[in-house]
C-alpha cells in the first residue's frame, strides 16, 4: 500500500479511537492526542486535514517537523516512540505522527494523564490511571526485564552503548541527556537495583551466549535442496543483537544475483532478492523472537529459489499471517529490545515494515512473501519469481495464491472505489468487495463460467450472485462474452492491467 492510499484509507475510516485529524500544527494539541494514544493502542495523527475531511495542507512542513521532533521528545513522559514524517497528498504536505501503545504507561503530557474515549481525547479518571499502573507493574515482570545473573560491568560493549547514545541524539529520538551509560541503562530499564536485565544482555553483552545461549542465530546456504549433500555455508553467527544484525546484513549485501532454470518457460531466469526486504525481515525476527527459553531461536536458510526467515516469536493472539500485509498496528513481543532499536534508527514505521517488503519484493518481480505461524514460531518466505510460483487451485479454496489474491483485491477495491466517485453505482460496502473479489478468483481459474456456475461454488443463490456479477461489469471489472444463454464472464483488460501492477 502506499502512503497516498493508506492517507485516502484514513480519511474513508474517519476520526477514531486511534486516529484524529488537526486541521494546523498546535504542538500543545498533538501532543495531547499523542499522549491519549500512548495511553491506549496506539494511533496516528493527519496534520493538514481538518475534523470536515478538507485539506488544508501544511506550509513549511520540513521546518514544523523539526520543531514537533524537539518539542515531543521532552514534553511527553516518560519518552515514547514517536515516527512523524512529511506526506505529499492532493499537491499539499501533511505531517503524521504514529505511536503504539506504550510498554512504559501511564504516559503524561503537561502533568496530565490523556485517555481516548468515543474518538476524543479527554483526562484519564482515576480508574483509568489505577488500570494503567497496574497493566504497568504486569508488563514489568516480563522476561526482558528479570536480572540477568552473574552479568558484570566488564561483559558489556560500553562503546557500542555510548554510540547508541550519540545516534539517538542525531536521530531526535529520545530524551536521554548526558552520556552516563548507567544512567542510560537506567533510563531505559536495562538496569534495575544494581543488576543488569535480560533484555540489556541481549543488546549490550560482549558474549550473550555466555549467558543466554538461545542469543544464536544459524545461517545455512544449500546449492540446490535441503536435500542436496552439499552445503554452500553453514554458520552459527554468535554477539549481541546489533552484531549479529551487522553480520547478516553484510552477507545480504554480498548476495548478488541468483539464477534459477524455470521448466515452464525451458530458459534461465536472473533475479535479486531485494536487500532491504531481507533486512527488515532479519530485524523483525531479530526484535520479535521470542528469547525467554534456552530452546527458542532464530534460523535462517537459503536456496536457489527462496530464503527463509525462521524465528520463535509469536503473532498476537488473534492474528493470522496475512493480516502482516495489511496496515496493522505493532505488538511487539520485546518492547524494551524494539524500543532500543529504534532509538538507533534500525526501524523507522513500527507496523509497516511488513508492508514494505510486500512492496520490495513486488517490485523485483517475485511472488510475494508469505509468514506462516506455527506451534514453533513464525516462518517468513521470501520467494524467486512469479514464473516459478505455483498456483493453486482456485475451485478447492475459494480464492487464488497468495501474491495474486492480493492484487486481485487491491485491482477490485480501486475499480469499485473509481464507479462509486465517478456515480457510475452508489456506495458499496466491504462485504460486497470481498464477496466480488471471491467471484473474480472464480473466474480466473475458469473464465467463461457463467452466473449458476459461479453461483453453485459459492454456495448461494443465482438471483444473489447476479446482483454481485452486475456491480462487477458496472464499473469494470468483468466481462460478459457471447450469447445471453451460451456465454459467459472473463476479467476485463481494466482488470489485468491492475492485477499486472502488483
Amino acid at each position: 500500500m502506499t502512503e497516498e492510499q493508506l492517507i485516502r484509507d484514513l480519511r474513508e475510516q474517519g476520526q477514531s479511537e486511534q486516529l484524529e485529524f488537526i486541521e494546523s500544527v498546535r504542538k500543545e494539541d498533538i501532543a495531547k492526542v499523542l499522549c491519549s494514544f500512548l495511553n491506549g493502542q496506539g494511533g496516528r495523527v493527519v496534520v493538514g486535514i481538518s475534523s470536515h475531511d478538507i485539506v488544508q495542507g501544511v506550509a513549511n512542513a520540513d521546518e514544523h517537523l523539526k520543531a514537533l521532533k524537539m518539542y515531543l521528545v521532552s514534553a511527553i513522559v516518560p519518552e515514547a516512540p514517536v515516527t512523524i514524517s512529511i506526506e505529499f497528498f492532493d499537491g499539499k504536505d501533511l505531517i503524521i505522527l504514529k505511536v503504539y501503545g506504550g510498554s512504559k504507561q501511564p504516559y503524561l503530557y503537561d502533568g496530565s494523564i490523556f485517555y481516548r474515549q468515543n474518538g476524543k481525547t479527554v483526562k484519564a479518571t482515576s480508574q483509568q490511571i489505577a488500570q494503567l499502573i497496574h497493566d504497568r507493574q504486569k508488563s514489568e515482570k516480563h522476561w526482558e526485564r528479570q536480572a540477568a545473573l552473574g552479568v558484570d560491568w566488564e561483559d558489556l560493549d560500553q562503546k557500542l552503548i555510548l554510540s547508541v547514545i550519540k545516534e539517538s541524539r542525531a536521530n531526535h529520538r529520545g530524551n536521554f541527556e548526558g552520556n552516563n551509560v548507567i544512567d542510560f541503562l537506567s533510563h531505559y530499564g536495562l538496569y534495575q537495583n544494581g543488576l543488569f536485565t535480560n533484555a540489556c544482555v541481549v543488546l549490550f553483552a560482549k558474549n550473550p551466549a555466555k549467558f543466554l545461549p538461545q542469543v544464536r542465530v544459524r545461517l545455512t546456504e544449500y546449492s540446490e535442496g535441503k536435500t542436496d549433500n552439499a552445503l554452500l555455508r553453514d554458520e552459527v553467527f554468535e554477539g549481541n543483537l546489533f552484531a549479529i544484525h551487522d553480520n547478516l546484513e553484510r552477507y545480504i549485501q554480498n548476495l548478488g544475483v541468483r539464477s534459477v532454470f524455470d521448466k515452464n518457460q525451458w530458459k534461465r531466469i536472473d533475479f535479486k532478492f531485494p536487500p532491504k526486504a531481507l533486512q527488515e525481515g532479519v530485524i523483525n525476527a531479530l526484535m520479535h523472537r521470542d528469547y525467554s527459553t534456552h530452546s527458542s531461536g532464530v534460523a535462517i536458510s537459503i536456496y536457489s529459489d527462496r530464503f527463509v526467515i525462521s524465528n520463535s516469536g509469536h503473532l498476537p493472539t488473534g492474528w493470522k499471517g496475512t493480516d502482516l500485509k495489511k496496515d496493522h498496528r505493532s505488538v511487539p513481543n520485546n518492547p524494551d529490545i524494539a524500543h532500543i532499536v529504534f532509538l538507533r534508527g534500525l526501524i523507522d514505521k513500527l507496523g509497516r515494515g511488513t508492508i514494505k517488503i510486500v512492496e520490495l519484493c513486488r517490485g523485483e518481480g517475485l511472488k510475494s512473501p508469505e509468514w506462516k505461524p506455527d506451534i514453533d514460531g513464525i516462518t517468513l518466505t521470501f520467494y524467486g519469481p512469479k514464473a516459478l510460483a505455483a498456483k493453486k487451485d482456485v475451485s478447492k479454496n475459494d480464492g487464488v495464491s497468495d501474491g495474486v489474491s492480493d492484487g486481485v483485491s487491491d485491482g477490485v477495491n480501486k475499480l469499485v472505489n473509481d464507479g462509486v466517485n465517478d456515480g457510475l453505482i452508489d456506495g458499496v460496502s466491504d462485504g460486497v468487495k470481498v464477496e466480488i473479489i471471491k467471484i473474480v478468483g472464480l473466474i480466473m481459474a475458469k473464465e467463461g463460467a457463467n452466473a449458476l456456475d459461479i453461483a453453485t461454488k459459492r454456495g448461494k443463490s443465482k438471483p444473489t450472485i447476479e446482483r454481485y456479477l452486475r456491480t462487477a461489469k458496472e464499473v469494470g471489472v468483468i466481462e460478459f462474452k457471447g450469447a445471453p444463454k451460451t456465454g459467459g464472464y472473463y476479467l476485463s483488460q481494466k482488470m489485468k492491467k491492475q492485477i499486472k501492477k502488483k
